[in-house]
């Protein structure tokens, strides 16, 4: 009898584990019914995709390229401004005219002026030594 027990015991237990099985079985096939309609759906649209990013690309670069051609062109003008204003401010100061015949204001105007050329002159050659 305790083989005949034994047996049932066993019959039950696969019985059991056969009822637990089959729900994790349907739920994993249903799982790659999905998955594979996911795929299929994904390899359809992913050629569009590629072909978008490729063009957004393409995009950006000529951006970039445009900017740094504009960036490039405005630091040389601020150069050539900085130069000139920097001999004008010399050819002022070699003049033996006094300092209270030439307003100091505009002096100062200038100083701030070429400061400020010079400062952004520096940025721009920096930012363009940074891509």
């Amino acid at each position: 009898m305790t083989l005949e027990t034994f047996l049932l015991v066993l019959c039950v237990v696969i019985i059991l584990l056969a009822l637990v099985f089959l729900p994790i079985a349907w739920q994993l096939w249903r799982t790659a019914k999905n998955a594979s309609a996911t795929l299929e759906t994904l390899n359809g649209n992913l050629p569009s995709i590629l072909k978008n990013m490729e063009e957004m690309t393409g995009n950006i670069n000529q951006s970039t390229t445009t900017i740094n051609n504009e960036v490039q062109t405005l630091s040389t003008a601020l150069n050539r401004v900085y130069s000139s204003a920097s001999s004008i401010i010399g050819d002022v100061r070699s003049l033996s005219i006094s300092p209270r015949a030439v307003k100091g204001s505009f002096l100062q105007l200038i100083n701030s002026g070429l400061a400020i050329a010079k400062g952004v002159r520096v940025f721009l050659d920096v930012f363009l030594d940074r891509k």
